[in-house]
């Protein structure tokens, strides 16, 4: 073991496995249950508890300290916290009361909590809705940073904590925040860890010093020397609390603001845009909480003196200034201005360095959005497992407890309690519900509406307004729900007050969308007798509606189809208790198995998905048979929204490919099939647009100018577009960001996988000299099936 003696109380010791660190009978090990089985079987008799916000509550807290004391007695006692920042805060709050101070001793899990929240001895619980509002300084005996917890951490939790990293290192203004390259900051992030250890570890010694001795200098924060570390967090705890996403993320977004505020004093803009740089892999899109309810949650922090906000900002690389002079207003129009830049600045994705990594795809989220449906009307317990943060699951989730139908949320999944429903009464206030962009969020939603008598205002992006969903509307009219449009000062939408009793027969026409026929037939989930669906015309994507038909069956609904006529009957199993198991996604999954198909090394998980998209390994190998004979034909009725992958992977096909059955495309977030063609032939690839498809010449991507692929702020030709980076090396793309709508890992994955992601500003110096040098950018451009010689 290599023992680091620092400034403070607490001994640092680095260790490279658990079992390295020793444990006294005294010890009372309280670790997060979520950690890994092969570490919690090496802890003595851990007592586990759920890490997160939720832990540092006083009430939790009681709970702890029944719990220690039930395990020991006596003195002398030493609490162990195993776990991230939440888990210390709360371990070393108890540590300072009970039984006025007993032993403590961290082991922190997460890179955030090794560099920062372990060291300097605050505790922290929440209260009154914000954040870190009680508190005590208590510093811990020891702290054990072991090397194997490091190598086990996800890209997000990476990010996090070089987030943290990177704070400290502006502060400091060391020699090394100035070698340090956005390159560097990407590779920490997404590389295996084996490629990057070398050079995080001496990274993370530095960030605890520099930690450590500002604390030492200022160990309660009583000469304003240790306030500095509060750089980030003026704006970062207020969005962890309003858009509920991770310390890090917010602490990013909360340097990023700073950053801004600091340009408009005496940050030089060289030095701005240097910092700029290094913090942009760190920022993701976050759910955008509105301004006053920033406002609101800043002014209640715990940093204001004298009812003024205390803002750290930055003179210079290692010159922090405290200031108070600006208002919670400022900071939220600094984020604004900062968070819109960032989504709107067109990307350059460059394939630099194929990787063979294991693509860790999360639950899908067409089949989640149906079982967060299923789960709320069946009147028996229903366990979803599996969970997304997707923008379309986020917004139907939150609209299906706004509704009525409340449930318990982790990272697993979704619990739902049939007895914790609430009763609507007509009179009640009309309920919020906001649908963001999604289609599928909306249709099911108006659908699920429907079925309460209490007035409904379903909030929905001008985008979606745009969207057909009369004939849905006009099937709920029928059932006699009131539905009718809205445009308010607030926004615009739809008004719903729904039947009394469901109708015992409901029709739509669901000819240009197979979402009108889901939502209304995931209704009979929690219909109390059999009703019948006919359907009009030719479902568009009518595989989405046989999905429908299977979960609802798994679900306990027996269904009987005859042609256009549908029958649910609701049997006694929907009473029992049920779990859900979500598969990966399939739509996420078609990316990675097309960029396969290009011959990137990446591998995937296994998956039984019967979702549509699951179709895309048959159809490239349609592709592939067919280099031996004529034109090809790929019949997408099926599977439409496979349409833009399959034509970029057609470009590498030395026949002419003729794809079929997806004229629906033309009504999806964007006319995605005349966007895709115009797009392509921006950059001289000529794809050309039929009734119902696309056809795709023989040598289409022969020449390929390098212009920007315009994505139409459609989430399918951002994922299209990264792909044609393995045709010309590098890829340019307008609103890049909008595909966190329904796979907000993408662009963590893609750069997993290998690609670097850069805003356009900074790309466009380093262009010329790639271009000049005569390397050859292709990847893996010559026709299926035929290997290069």
């Amino acid at each position: 073991m290599l023992e680091m003696r620092m400034m403070t109380h607490a001994d640092v010791i680095r260790v490279a496995h658990l079992s390295d660190v020793p444990f006294d009978e005294s010890c009372v090990v309280f670790a997060d249950r979520r950690l890994p089985n092969e570490f919690l079987s090496r802890l003595p008799d851990p007592i586990l508890v759920e890490g997160g916000e939720t832990l540092k509550t006083l009430s939790e807290v009681e709970k702890l300290a029944d719990l220690a004391t039930s395990r020991r007695s006596t003195r002398p006692m030493t609490l162990v916290a195993v776990g991230g920042g939440s888990v210390g805060d709360a371990v070393g709050f108890l540590a300072s009361i009970l039984w006025r101070g007993v032993g403590l001793r961290h082991i922190p899990t997460t890179l955030l909590a090794m560099a920062d929240s372990a060291h300097g001895g605050k505790t922290a619980m929440n209260t009154m809705g914000a954040k870190n509002q009680l508190g005590t300084y208590y510093e811990a005996e020891r702290i054990y940073i072991v090397e194997e917890f490091l190598a086990t951490l996800s890209p997000a939790q990476r990010r996090d904590g070089l987030t943290e990293m990177l704070k400290a290192l502006m502060i400091a203004g060391t020699e090394t925040i100035r070698r340090l390259t956005p390159e560097d900051i990407e590779a920490l992030c997404f590389l295996p860890y084996e490629s990057i250890a070398a050079h995080l570890r001496p990274l993370l010694d530095e960030a605890i010093r520099i930690k450590r001795d500002i604390v030492a200098a200022d160990p309660r924060e009583e000469r304003g020397i240790r306030t500095v570390l509060n750089l980030g967090h003026t704006l970062g705890h207020a969005l962890e609390t309003a858009s509920r996403v991770s310390h890090g993320t917010a602490v990013a977004w909360g340097l990023a603001a700073a950053l801004e505020l600091s340009a408009a004093g005496d940050l030089r803009g060289d030095v701005r845009s240097s910092l700029d740089a290094l913090l942009y892999p760190l920022l993701r899109p976050i759910p955008f909480p509105s301004g006053d309810v920033l406002r609101q949650a800043m002014e209640r922090d715990k940093k204001r003196q004298g009812g003024v906000i205390r803002s750290v900002l930055l003179k210079d690389v290692g010159q922090p200034a405290i200031v108070e002079h600006l208002t919670s207003g400022e900071w939220v129009s600094a984020f604004r201005r900062v968070y819109d830049r960032f989504v709107g600045t067109p990307v350059v994705a460059r394939l630099r360095d194929p990787r063979r990594v294991l693509i860790p795809i999360g639950a899908g989220k067409s089949e989640l959005n149906r079982a967060l449906v299923i789960a709320a009307r069946r009147p028996g317990a229903t366990r979803i497992v599996g969970h997304s943060d997707c923008d379309d699951v986020r917004f139907c989730a939150a609209g299906i407890s706004a509704l009525g139908f409340p449930f318990e949320e982790s990272p697993e999944g979704y619990a739902f309690a049939p007895f914790a429903r609430r009763t609507a009464t007509q009179t009640a206030a009309p309920r919020r519900v906001f649908c963001g962009e999604g289609g599928t969020t909306l249709r099911f939603l108006l659908a699920l509406a429907s079925t309460s008598a209490r007035e409904t205002r379903l909030f929905c992006a001008p985008a979606l307004l745009a969207r057909p969903h009369g004939p849905l509307i006009d099937a709920l009219r029928s059932g006699g729900a009131e539905i009718e449009r809205f445009d308010a000062a607030d926004g615009s939408g739809f008004r719903v007050r729904g039947w009394e009793s469901m109708p015992p027969h409901l029709e739509v026409d669901a000819s240009l969308s197979s979402q009108y026929a889901s939502a209304l037939a995931l209704l009979a989930a929690g219909a109390e007798s059999p009703f019948t669906l006919k359907i009009s015309g030719n479902v568009a994507e009518g595989s989405f509606f046989d999905l429908t038909l299977a979960m609802l069956a798994h679900a306990g609904v027996e269904t009987i189809r005859t042609g256009d006529l549908v029958a649910f009957n609701p049997t006694e199993r929907l009473r029992q208790p049920l779990e859900i198991a979500i598969p990966p996604d399939a739509s996420a999954r078609a990316v990675w198995e097309t960029a396969r198909y290009f011959e990137h090394p990446l591998l995937l998980p296994d998956t039984d998905s019967i979702h549509p998209d699951a179709a895309i390994g048959s159809l490239l190998e349609a592709i592939v048979a067919g280099q031996r004979g004529g034109e090809i034909a790929l019949d997408c009725s099926k599977t439409p929204d496979l349409v833009p992958l399959l034509t970029i992977a057609a470009l590498r096909s030395s026949k002419p490919v003729r794809i079929t059955g997806a004229a629906n495309l033309r009504w999806k977030e964007s006319n995605r099939l005349e966007g895709l063609v115009s797009s392509l032939a921006a950059l001289n690839i000529e794809v050309r647009a039929t009734v119902d498809g696309v056809f795709i010449p023989a040598g289409a991507a022969l020449s390929i100018n390098p212009e920007r692929f315009e994505t139409h702020g459609d989430h399918r030709l951002v994922m299209a577009g990264l792909l044609l980076s393995m045709l010309t090396g590098e890829v340019e793309l307008s609103e890049a960001w909008c595909v966190t709508k329904s796979y907000p890992e993408f662009w963590d994955h893609a750069r997993m996988a290998g690609w670097s992601v850069r805003p356009v500003h900074a790309e466009a110096s380093s262009r010329d000299s790639r271009a000049s040098s005569g390397v050859d950018q292709t990847w893996s451009s010559h026709p299926p099936g035929e290997r290069e010689r």
